[in-house]
């Protein structure tokens, strides 16, 4: 049975019948993107601000894949969102995988005979990875935390054996990893190397970009902190109270954080970070006061000594003893040309020592 297709339009009030006897079936017989009808400089174009998206932080150094040694990177999925990672661990790490929101497993390897599988880290709707606390000492990588843009911390996998390394990118959101693995002689593959792969296309402003790290002071060994977790994703809370223990050397530190956010003045105590040996200082701050000097010494096992010093130029007593090599940070110049202030620490810890990183905002 023949059938009429009738075409109107309001702009062109001319009627074109077509009976069914006048259709003709096409076949598609090649599929192409539409990227590529563009014009070749176009393309061009298009292809420098996709790959303008992403960025290796750690910069993407690739040594040679030697007998025994794996590399995965997750530069495919890219373009997708990070809903989980899980891990696996004892005091090294054996493999960090992904699982992206439509399902999708990361490249990374997600199987090994040593450690212990740990429960997933999950994010949570509108949640990303924006930094990545590491330990490496020198052939494995031995520990690693996330911090999300909710303020939210992981826990600390593994144990922060060698130099801590923060691994962010302004503006940008983990997207994935491009990770290097080796045969361990007991353990099979263990994690040798850990990049991320940053996005910029997924938040318009990342909480406490602008946040200044200082090196690390202080010896390889010990027990991770982060006092990020109290602090989270805050600008309002600063340190009010410092309380030192120390001896020949620096046992321990733990500070009182105040918040000032909507006229209350709330106050959390820190544990503290390192032993109960020595004797017990404190240095109390005052009303507009904040930390912007720190100076002392350290050696290879310990910070030996610490002297605080504050924007209203007071500086505190000198703790500890004078053995190691000296070292002194002060509070870089924030966007408006006044200094930053130390917001809060994180470190290591055992139970006669203390190591020390400084986050100034």
């Amino acid at each position: 049975m023949n059938t009429t297709a009738v075409f109107s339009s309001r702009r062109f009030p001319t009627m074109i019948r077509l009976t069914s006897t006048e259709w003709q079936p096409i076949t598609i017989i090649k599929v192409v993107s539409t990227i590529s009808l563009l014009a070749d400089d176009l393309q061009a174009q298009l292809t420098e601000l996709y790959t303008a998206r992403l960025a290796y932080i750690p910069p993407l150094t690739i040594d040679p894949i030697r007998w025994l040694c794996m590399i995965y990177d997750d530069t495919d999925n890219a373009s997708k969102t990070i809903a989980s990672v899980k891990l696996r661990n004892s005091d090294y790490i054996d493999c960090i995988s992904l699982t992206y929101l439509d399902g999708m497993p990361s490249a990374s390897r997600d199987a090994g005979k040593g450690g212990h599988v740990q429960p997933h880290f999950t994010l949570i709707n509108g949640e990303h990875i924006t930094e990545v606390l590491s330990c490496f000492d020198g052939e494995w990588v031995r520990g690693i935390q996330f911090v999300t843009s909710a303020g939210r911390c992981s826990a600390i996998y593994g144990i922060f054996e060698g130099i801590p390394a923060i691994s962010r990118s302004k503006g940008g959101i983990l997207a994935g990893f491009s990770i290097n693995t080796k045969k361990h002689p007991t353990w099979d593959y263990l994690v040798t190397g850990v990049r991320g792969i940053w996005r910029y296309d997924a938040l318009p402003r990342v909480p406490k970009e602008n946040d200044v790290y200082s090196d690390y002071f202080g010896a390889s060994t010990g027990k991770g902190f982060n006092d990020r977790a109290l602090i989270g994703n805050s600008n309002s809370m600063y340190i009010s109270n410092i309380e030192v223990r120390s001896g020949s050397q620096i046992d321990s530190i733990q500070f009182t954080y105040s918040d000032s956010k909507n006229g209350q003045n709330d106050k959390i105590k820190t544990t503290r970070h390192g032993g109960s040996g020595g004797t017990h200082h404190q240095f109390e701050l005052g009303d507009g006061e904040h930390v912007v000097s720190i100076s002392g010494r350290c050696n290879q096992q310990v910070v030996t000594q610490l002297c605080f010093g504050t924007n209203l130029g007071r500086t505190s007593e000198i703790y500890g003893m004078a053995d190691g090599q000296e070292f002194s940070a002060r509070a870089p110049l924030g966007e408006n040309g006044k200094s930053l202030r130390l917001q809060y620490i994180l470190g290591k810890r055992c139970i006669y020592a203390l190591n020390l990183v400084l986050i100034w905002n």
